[in-house]
């Protein structure tokens, strides 16, 4: 299939890493934009074939296809309102939604991954070696830390934020898993509140809403942090380290509007710890 064939059909949305097209008979087709994602694309399709279906509610995927040479996933449309935009249009639920955001994730993480799921620190530790925008020193201060935090053993989705959740006929259900993992669950915690801390600008979104997420966002983080507390108790200590390492990673493959932001707290953290200073406040310089 040629790319110029599938930019005739409908464009539903464009993600960080994706466009997804209308294919019809309640099917769409993810693409990816950069060739530096297709491994990823590949993986998430085989991630959606591996969760646990009645435990996960997830589209179905129909097949892998290339559109010129972009490995492309067929699946299911879910017909709904991601739960970003059901806050941007009543931004006054924000409290609601983010304590249903946590209580989605708190189940998630309760479930054991496939055998088939990559192992999030090796996953860290590639992303983290291989960014461009991190000195050695950096690094090597960062995958120290990375070494010594627990492993886990829980379903971590990588991604999991209010644009990747979609409200349908009664049900929520998670998308975008291209960087699913087997690992703990305060890394994945930690992954969601810097993203709506952050709120990396994806394409189509303007300035002017850019902002209101970003405000939404950072008022969110904090909601979802203290629900998810009070059902999983988390060392600030290492909630602060697991927020640099996910932090060092996205500096590998996330979004240009948040790199800036990203590599200051970075640096800010680990000058503090240069100065031996406690880092159980740290996370919340992100």
């Amino acid at each position: 299939m040629k790319l110029d064939e599938v930019k005739t059909l409908h464009l539903i949305a464009r993600g960080g890493q994706a466009d997804i097209y209308d294919y019809g008979n309640g099917k769409v087709i993810r693409v990816p934009r950069r060739p530096q994602d297709y491994d990823r694309i590949r993986y998430e399709y085989s991630v959606y074939l591996s969760l646990p279906g009645s435990d996960v509610a997830a589209p179905a995927v129909y097949g892998l296809v290339e559109v010129d040479n972009a490995p492309s996933i067929v699946m299911q449309r879910i017909v709904g309102i991601s739960m970003m935009d059901q806050i941007k249009n009543r931004p006054f639920l924000f409290r609601k939604e983010a304590i249903h955001l946590a209580e989605m994730h708190l189940a998630l993480l309760k479930l054991s991954p496939d055998a088939s799921i990559k192992d999030g620190k090796d996953q860290a530790k590639f992303c983290i070696e291989a960014s461009l925008c991190l000195t050695e020193p950096m690094k090597n201060v960062i995958l120290n830390i990375l070494e010594h935090l627990p492993a886990g053993k829980s379903l971590c989705h990588g991604d999991f934020h209010p644009g990747n959740i979609l409200y349908s006929d009664g049900r929520d259900y998670i998308i975008d898993w291209t960087r699913a993992s087997r690992g703990d669950i305060a890394a994945d915690v930690a992954h969601t509140y810097i993203l709506m801390k952050v709120v990396p600008r994806v394409p189509g979104i303007g300035l002017f809403m850019h902002a209101v997420q970003k405000q939404l966002g950072s008022a969110m983080a904090n909601i979802y942090l203290k629900c998810t507390l009070k059902s999983v108790p988390l060392s600030p200590v290492i909630f602060s380290k697991w927020v640099l390492i996910k932090a060092a990673e996205r500096t590998y493959y996330g979004l240009p509007s948040e790199q800036r932001r990203l590599q200051t707290f970075i640096a800010k953290y680990v000058h503090a710890l240069s100065q031996g200073r406690n880092e159980d406040h740290f996370y919340k310089w992100i």
